[in-house]
């Protein structure tokens, strides 16, 4: 038998060990309950007004309040609009929103959380329960919760919200207006 017949022996037997190894950790990780998490957020560091979008990011919704910052964590439910996506007009929610693209327009889901990716881009006006923003808005941004402007931000306009909270790096250039939190759930109109 020549060199060339060992390596392909030896190859085949190197393929069946890797196969073999997946399948005893697929299992190994269903007998075990516990599902492979990967983290919910990528932090850089800002700098000035950038006119290209910057890294995306993953879907977020629940906040805790554990840090200095609130830690949001994944989660996969809702509206998503896509980076290759833009919409012009009006988004009118009764679930959560997660903007990777472009919305020349209203964005409302006053119920639920509104979150904008480092690529996501919104102009006009945004609410929502509790705003997650780490890319741009130009316009209106009210939160009838919790506002959370994150290090990518870069708002030009108005927020409007009970609590902000706003990361190191953030580019702001808003007028605050603080707003009296209410209890009761609201509803979106259309005009």
């Amino acid at each position: 038998m020549g060199i060339q017949a060992w390596f392909i022996i030896f190859g085949v037997g190197a393929m069946m060990l890797i196969v073999w190894d997946g399948k005893r950790r697929k299992r190994q990780q269903t007998t075990s309950g516990a599902p492979d998490r990967s983290p919910s957020l990528s932090i850089v560091s800002a700098s000035p007004m950038p006119s290209e979008p910057l890294g995306g990011n993953t879907p977020l919704t629940s906040v805790a309040t554990t840090r200095a910052f609130p830690v949001v964590e994944r989660s996969d439910v809702g509206t998503s609009i896509g980076a290759a996506t833009h919409i012009s007009g009006k988004v009118i929610a009764d679930e959560p929103v997660f903007i990777k693209g472009r919305i020349t327009g209203t964005v409302i889901a006053p119920n639920h959380t509104v979150s904008v990716t480092a690529t996501g881009h919104v102009t006009t006006y945004m609410e929502g329960h509790c705003v997650d923003i780490d890319g741009h808005l130009v316009g209106t941004l009210k939160a009838n919760n919790r506002a959370i402007v994150r290090t990518r931000a870069r708002i030009q306009g108005v927020i409007e919200a009970p609590r902000l909270a706003c990361m190191p790096g953030a580019w702001l250039q808003v007028d605050v207006a603080h707003q009296a939190k209410c209890h009761r759930p609201k509803v979106a109109l259309v005009s």
